[in-house]
């Protein structure tokens, strides 16, 4: 078929006088093809443009060379069904061979009369980039319907007129404990589930939506299995034109776990604060170089400040009175992230010098780094001083008793031998001659004085013995000097029956105590 088909088709019943529709045909954006026994027998630029070839190798070619090969087939059967079928579709997407990209193109049929012969008169709209868009459009809407299937919290969109559900995501199912058709049902409103006690706040936070556009609460729900649960509810606005409401758009999050745990650590940290503010011992918090950050009354008191304005301008490192036991104190610390009844010595600011025993621990951000030092320090002067004069007790009363035990031993060997000399002395008289008589009166005498002086040691000893049972083996606990034994010592130095306890010292009255 030549360029004269043209003529063939003008038999359609169109008035040349009064439009020119050949000149539209060759300037519309759509192509336009007349085929007659599947072939090309008119076209017009636009379908040129879109198959990438000139008019001259187009005329009298076969469509089906167009089509890829995966189409083809399917076209030509569309093609020739429809000049037999009128009831069949008149449109087809098939995709066009090019050499740099194949077109999708949308194929609009009419079936004519050409020069007494049926054909078809074929639009073309090439909506190649109509399907990338559409392609990705469907992509992205995959996608993001993906990404709401597995998100843990719920994506609802309700109507902005009786907040009805429009579309729900899975995780509604977790969350309310219902499957998610009940609510694509629209039987099932998130209202039914908002604890009665926050219902009212609920219902003005949606009414208010319209108005403001955004907006988030924190309320109750009450799931199908009757458990209480807090939500965060997060809704926006989301308009169909510039100010025509489409949907309100609400993405609700479970936070019970969070919200017991801030519960939790709100109590915790209520409990500690009235720990913090009621123990006795001194409970602090520093900086790593030692600073205070916060420090209780307890603190205050003991370390002697006057406000606590004014310990919270001090540092607890020149409160130690060796600072290589502050040295090892952080090195426990910082290796094992806590310390627990160590022993250091504090000087005060009175001057006074008190042993203290410190637990303690490290505190750090998330990142690990060391953010303070916080611990409890306990004063265990009196109790050091306590344990001492408790040994110093038990030393004591062993020595005493070892002497004790001696002294008898002694005592009865003194007893024994006057005993004896006195036995010996009589027969002597009686038997001995005069200067051996005198001899052994001489021997006997000598005798009698050194158990004389026995007896006296014995006195002493005795007396130095009852001093230490009188002074130190006793229940009460009391604050004892050095000079407390040499007391007892020197008491015994005259008169053995002067020799007394030293007089006794009120608790407390120590120089460290």
């Amino acid at each position: 078929m030549n360029g004269s088909c043209f003529e063939d088709a003008n038999l359609l019943n169109i008035c040349r006088e009064s439009i020119d529709y050949q000149g539209i045909v060759r300037h519309i954006n759509d192509g336009v093809l007349i085929l007659r026994e599947g072939n090309i027998v008119f076209t017009n630029g636009a379908f040129c443009e879109i198959v990438g070839t000139d008019l001259s190798g187009l005329m009298g070619k076969p469509l089906a060379d167009l089509v890829i090969p995966e189409d083809r087939e399917r076209v030509v059967r569309h093609c020739v069904d429809k000049l037999y079928t009128p009831e069949l579709s008149d449109r087809i997407e098939f995709s066009i061979s090019r050499s740099a990209e194949d077109a999708i193109v949308e194929m609009k049929l009419t079936v004519i009369d050409c020069g007494g012969a049926p054909a078809i008169l074929a639009a073309i709209t090439d909506i190649t980039e109509r399907r990338k868009t559409r392609i990705e459009l469907q992509r992205v809407k995959d996608r993001l319907e993906s990404i709401l299937h597995a998100m843990n919290d719920v994506v609802v969109s309700l109507s902005p007129t009786d907040h009805s559900i429009l579309a729900i995501n899975p995780a509604a199912e977790a969350l309310y404990g219902i499957p998610r058709r009940a609510f694509n049902a629209g039987a099932t409103q998130l209202m039914h589930f908002v604890h009665p006690e926050d219902r009212e706040q609920v219902r003005n936070f949606y009414n208010s939506m319209e108005d403001d556009e955004f907006g988030e609460m924190q309320y109750r729900i009450i799931s199908s299995n009757g458990r209480i649960k807090w939500v965060h509810d997060e809704a926006h606005l989301v308009y169909c034109t510039a100010r025509s409401v489409r949907r309100i758009d609400h993405v609700i999050r479970d936070i019970t776990d969070q919200k017991e745990a801030l519960d939790a650590l709100k109590r915790s940290e209520e409990k500690y604060r009235d720990f913090f503010q009621s123990t006795k011992d001194m409970a602090y918090s520093v900086t790593p170089d030692g600073s205070f950050l916060d420090i209780n009354e307890a603190g205050i008191q003991m370390l002697g400040f006057a406000t606590r304005e004014e310990a919270l301008a001090a540092n607890l490192k020149d409160f130690y009175e060796d600072m290589s036991e502050r040295a090892g104190l952080l090195a426990q610390i910082n290796e094992q992230g806590f310390v627990a009844d160590r022993h250091v010595r504090f000087r005060l600011r009175d001057g006074r010098a008190i042993e203290v025993a410190i637990t303690a621990r490290a505190k750090t951000d998330d990142s690990g780094y060391l953010v303070s030092y916080e611990g409890i320090v306990h004063n265990i002067t009196q109790a050091m001083e306590d344990q001492r004069n408790r040994v110093l007790r038990n030393a004591a009363g062993g020595m005493c008793h070892y002497l004790n035990t001696h002294l008898m031993h002694i005592v009865n060997a003194k007893e024994g031998i006057m005993e004896e000399v006195e036995s010996l002395e009589a027969i002597a008289r009686d038997t001995l001659p005069e200067s051996a008589a005198q001899t052994w009166e001489a021997a006997c005498s000598a005798l009698r004085s050194y158990g004389q002086g026995l007896e006296q040691a014995y006195t002493k000893i005795t007396a130095v013995t009852k001093a230490f049972n009188s002074a130190f083996l006793t229940y009460r606990e009391e604050a004892y000097l050095d000079r407390a034994i040499l007391d007892i010592f020197n008491s015994c130095l005259g008169d053995p029956s002067e020799c007394t306890a030293p007089p006794e010292t009120k608790k407390g009255t120590g120089a460290d105590s």
